[in-house]
């Protein structure tokens, strides 16, 4: 839970309780995202489940039928099984959760034919600590693991 709080207020001192939407995510804050992150990856509803009932904003059951639906999405693979991943899925591009170049971020495929005529400029996002996108084969150098939602 160490990494936790200290991602929590890394995120905060940067973010506040600014909401950051995207086009491929939902408006959510920093601390929903690095909850849910957390959440996801270790299995642990009942920390997201805490967190939603906490916060009178949100709406609870929404969130939880998401997370529920998203939790048996959620991969952990190998550098070659993500490689073979984003192949097998046309996926040309991933967006992340988290930091991008943080081993926790969960990312999503993004298939450039399914947006509409986008320029990226993939590292023009990485001054933010969420939604990041990058290549999946040049992310693919930098670690030996990747947590990815499988959709």
């Amino acid at each position: 839970m160490e990494k936790l709080e200290k991602r929590l207020t890394t995120y905060k001192e940067k973010y506040g309780e600014e909401n950051k939407l995207t086009q491929f995510s939902y408006n959510q804050s920093a601390e929903q995202i690095i909850y849910r992150n957390e959440a996801l990856r270790t299995g642990n509803r009942k920390l997201y489940a805490d967190y939603v009932t906490s916060h009178p904003d949100l709406d609870p059951e929404k969130e939880l039928k998401t997370f529920d639906s998203l939790a048996p999405k959620v991969l952990k693979l190998d550098r070659a099984s993500f490689i073979s991943w984003a192949i097998d899925k046309g996926i040309e591009l991933v967006e992340s959760d988290i930091y991008i170049f943080d081993e926790d971020a969960i990312l999503k495929g993004i298939r450039l034919e399914e947006v509409e005529a986008e320029s990226f400029e993939v590292e023009s996002t990485w001054d933010e600590l969420i939604h990041n996108v990058h290549k999946p084969e040049e992310l693919a150098k930098d670690r030996a693991f990747f947590w990815v939602l499988d959709e």
